[in-house]
């Protein structure tokens, strides 16, 4: 099976609602998916001529980097409820204090820690594989748990190749926004709503509820966009001459997200980016939990005053 067929796959397991429109852009624009030979560091990106490159070893932090969103939930979710149920301020300093949060700390930073030696080895040979984390390769884990965070990945693997496959649709058509800052903004935009515009239809035909899918859905969006204050150098947080600072692509893509309040997809973004918050130092200060969504956007504002 080569890289086009296995992509294929995965955007029929994740939006097989819109699998003929994805499988007509590709052949329009000719994108070529393509496993390219190991290197250090994150490497996925659309290149020339319609080829959109990755290697083994960046598919493999992407599914490290979604067990760091279950970690987050243990780190902060529960927190997040009582202090919203109860009228309280949530408050590091105070949550630091908690019986076995520092373990949960510690297994938080320990994967983000994990996946920044994967990024780094000389060889992928050179990477010991981390005991508890089961492999891409064995397939869907039997764990409730283990098997949802699959899921999850499996989304957010998609959302990332959709926004690549944008960049090479501007390619193709030629007709690039000028600026590169809005170019990869607009890529953001089409990969969230090639996932979530058109989940009517696939609950209509699955059966299942439209409001749970949309929250799955949003949650693998959130996971990969999450996942780019771990792939950008930290110098590069704050934006460069071509990506836009980090902050940024969180909020837009918040922005663009329709579910309820209190949904549980605020609770498990923000979980994930005040953990991000704290691995990186950055000061997330104490504030009153008075919905899930207003806690994610506090964690955006939060790094957005650190840069």
């Amino acid at each position: 099976m080569n890289e086009n067929q296995e992509l294929q796959k995965l955007f029929e397991g994740v939006v097989p609602e819109r699998l003929d429109e994805v499988l007509d852009l590709v052949e329009t624009h000719s994108a070529k998916f393509r496993r390219i030979g190991d290197k250090v560091g994150f490497n996925l990106d659309a290149g020339a001529f319609g080829a959109i490159q990755f290697t083994q070893r960046s598919l493999e932090q992407l599914w490290l980097f979604g067990f760091s969103g279950l970690y987050a939930l243990h780190c902060y979710s529960a927190v997040a409820v009582l202090a919203k149920c109860y009228g309280l301020k949530f408050d590091l300093d105070e949550i630091d204090g908690l019986p076995d949060q520092k373990e949960e700390n510690e297994r938080f930073s320990k994967i983000i820690e994990i996946i920044g030696e994967l990024s780094g080895v000389a060889s992928e040979h050179d990477f010991t594989w981390p005991q508890g984390i089961p492999k891409p390769e064995n397939g869907k884990p039997k764990n409730i748990e283990q098997a949802a965070v699959f899921d999850l990945i499996l989304m957010a693997t998609a959302y990332v190749f959709l926004h690549e496959l944008k960049h090479v649709i501007f390619e193709s058509e030629g007709n690039a926004p000028s600026n590169p800052l809005e170019e990869e903004m607009k890529c953001d935009t089409f990969a969230s709503e090639m996932m979530l515009s058109q989940i009517d239809k696939y609950s209509i035909l699955s059966g299942y509820p439209e409001d749970k899918v949309r929250m799955k859905r949003s949650m693998g969006i959130a996971l990969g966009n999450a996942f780019l204050a771990v792939a950008t150098p930290k110098d590069k947080i704050a934006g460069t001459d071509t990506h836009p600072p980090v902050y940024e692509r969180w909020s837009a893509t918040l922005g663009g997200i329709t579910l309820e309040e209190n949904d549980f997809y605020w609770l498990y973004f923000a979980s994930l980016a005040i953990a991000l918050l704290k691995y990186k130092e950055i000061n997330f200060p104490s504030v009153p939990v008075t919905s899930y969504r207003q806690l994610a956007i506090s964690a955006i504002d939060a790094l957005e005053s650190s840069i």
